[in-house]
């Protein structure tokens, strides 16, 4: 029987067919290739794994590699970045902000506002800041040149506000207007517009001995009519044109447009040309111009009386020169607005506080720390009761209050008190006509001369001028013009205006301390600054003069001084 024999179909990958043979022998049975199995490559291994912790290690360190160039280029970009933004900004950081002093003003007078605005301007030019706080004791700003009613208002005529109120200019006369360069300079400065000024129409003077009119001038000066000139050559001679000369000494507009600020008043003095005639007798001014006794006691003494409330004796050269140049003068502001509208002006453009009606009763300086000291400065509010304190670190003293300067130390007290002052006082009253012309002719001001055998002027009354028109509403609301007066005398008018009989409508009386200080010729000056731990004051400037520009002056002076302060 023949044997049947089998065939096997053996299915592959790489297509051997059906009759291949079969795959050669190898010596590694195990690892014989399958179409299930690959051959292994080299470097593997199935005994160990030595190789693969290798292969480990080597990525860590190729992934250390990366990150190490990677914060190297950030490092890199980094500092491009900052040259970059250095060569835009010098400055890398904010910088700190500036110091802030606070400074306390005691008296919001010309003085006063002048430092106040001096400090602000000088602060936006300075890397420090001001914090700045006004005192005034008075419900409203000016000084001295603001009247207040019993509500703390301005004063109307007849208490009507429907009248203009008294204003500064009202009080002080043209005196007070005689262009002020230093003050005009500061409010165009500070407002942005041209401040101009125009004279007024001309005035008549008559000077009073008591029973009648014995001389006359004209206000201002240059408009001196000729029949009334020749009048005052035949009366006075050739003193009549070397009083008009040296009333023009006193227009110190060109010295005051640019002053120094010096601390010094004897350097103060010579800078600004007048160190000898503040130190000279007026007697001895007059004989030096050839003035005679005649012109000066019945127009020039009568002036200097009215402007400074002394005598020509005992004045200085200075002064007498300013009062005759100030008496001689009338100006006013162009497009209205008086002394005390811009003033309100400048302070409003400095933003200092202001606290009227505030009576600063107390001033020393203290420890307020381990390591920092200030002045405390005590005050109160009128209406409110009690006091309170407040610290500062520098202080001006704007106002003429003897009281303070206690608080400083002896040789402080003994400089401030060269400088002594007298009160004065000045009614406003209306009249249904003018002043009497029997008796004070048609003039527009009256001054009375002294009464030798009494030493003083005629029952103290040293000046009636004529104001302005006023309407007055009577009765129906009928409208009737009166005459608004104004009397300045060395005590309460009032009992001398009843004498007098002019049939007074209505009447305000104010009584204004420390309104005058004694002009003598000084030969020691009181010092600006009082204290060396920060405290000034600017009525030492009232040994030169008293004016508005003076005034400004010594505010400017003394904030400059306080800046100089702060920067050491």
């Amino acid at each position: 029987m023949a044997r049947r024999s089998r065939r096997y179909s053996v299915p592959s990958s790489s297509g051997r067919g059906r009759g291949s043979p079969p795959p050669a022998y190898t010596p590694y049975p195990n690892h014989e290739q399958t179409p299930l199995l690959k051959r292994p490559t080299y470097g593997q291994s199935d005994l160990d794994g030595s190789h693969h912790g290798f292969n480990i290690c080597l990525r860590l360190f190729y992934l250390l590699i990366q990150l190490t160039i990677i914060f190297l280029f950030g490092v890199f970009l980094y500092k491009v970045l900052l040259l970059i933004l250095s060569t835009i900004s010098p400055h890398e950081t904010i910088p700190a902000p500036p110091p802030t002093y606070s400074v306390a003003i005691i008296g919001a007078g010309p003085a006063g506002i002048s430092a106040a605005q001096y400090l602000h301007s000088k602060a936006r030019t300075l890397d420090i800041r001001f914090s700045i706080t006004l005192f005034e004791s008075a419900p409203s700003i000016g000084g001295q040149l603001a009247l207040n009613d019993s509500t703390g208002g301005p004063v109307f005529p007849y208490n009507d506000r429907t009248q203009d109120p008294i204003i500064a200019e009202d009080i002080a006369g043209t005196a007070l207007m005689w262009s002020n360069p230093l003050f005009t300079k500061t409010l165009e400065d500070t407002l942005g517009e041209s401040i101009e000024f125009s004279e007024l129409p001309s005035q008549q003077v008559g000077y009073f001995d008591g029973e009648r009119i014995v001389s006359q001038t004209t206000r201002p000066y240059s408009k001196t009519p000729t029949s009334s000139w020749l009048g005052l050559i035949w009366k006075y001679g050739s003193s009549t044109w070397r009083a008009g000369a040296m009333s023009q000494e006193g227009d110190l507009r060109d010295r005051f447009a640019d002053p120094p600020l010096e601390s010094d008043v004897v350097q103060l003095m010579s800078s600004l040309g007048v160190a000898e005639p503040v130190q000279e007798y007026a007697h001895n001014g007059l004989d030096s111009r050839g003035i005679g006794d005649p012109y000066v006691t019945e127009v020039l003494a009568p002036q200097v009386a009215r402007a400074l409330a002394q005598k020509v004796s005992d004045v200085s050269t200075l002064a007498m020169v300013l009062s005759a140049f100030q008496e001689d003068t009338a100006n006013a502001y162009v497009g209205g607005g008086d002394l005390l509208d811009r003033l309100e002006q400048i302070l409003g453009a400095t933003g200092v506080t202001v606290k009227t009606a505030t009576e600063v009763t107390g001033l020393k300086h203290e420890e307020i720390s381990s390591d920092a000291s200030a002045w405390l400065v005590k005050y109160s509010a009128h209406g409110a009761s009690g006091a309170r304190a407040e610290a500062f670190d520098r202080v001006v003293i704007a106002a003429p209050s003897f009281d303070l300067y206690r608080a400083a130390s002896v040789d402080d007290v003994e400089a401030a008190s060269v400088l002594t002052y007298r009160p004065a006082h000045v009614a406003f009253f209306t009249l249904p006509a003018r002043l009497r012309p029997d008796v004070y002719e048609d003039v527009d001001q009256v001054l009375f001369l002294e009464r030798q055998e009494e030493g003083d002027s005629l029952g103290g009354v040293r000046e009636l001028a004529f104001v302005r028109e006023v309407v007055r509403i009577v009765d129906y609301g009928n409208r009737k013009v009166e005459y608004l007066y104004r009397a300045l005398s060395d005590g309460d008018p009032t009992e001398r205006l009843q004498q007098l009989d002019l049939e007074v409508t209505w009447l305000y009386q104010a009584r204004l301390d420390n309104a005058y200080p004694f002009l003598y010729p000084f030969r020691r000056f009181p010092p600006f600054k009082l204290s060396e731990k920060g405290l000034w004051w600017t009525p030492a400037i009232h040994a030169i003069a008293s004016t508005v520009d003076m005034s400004w002056l010594a505010g400017q002076i003394v904030a400059e001084e306080v800046v100089k302060d702060v920067l050491r």
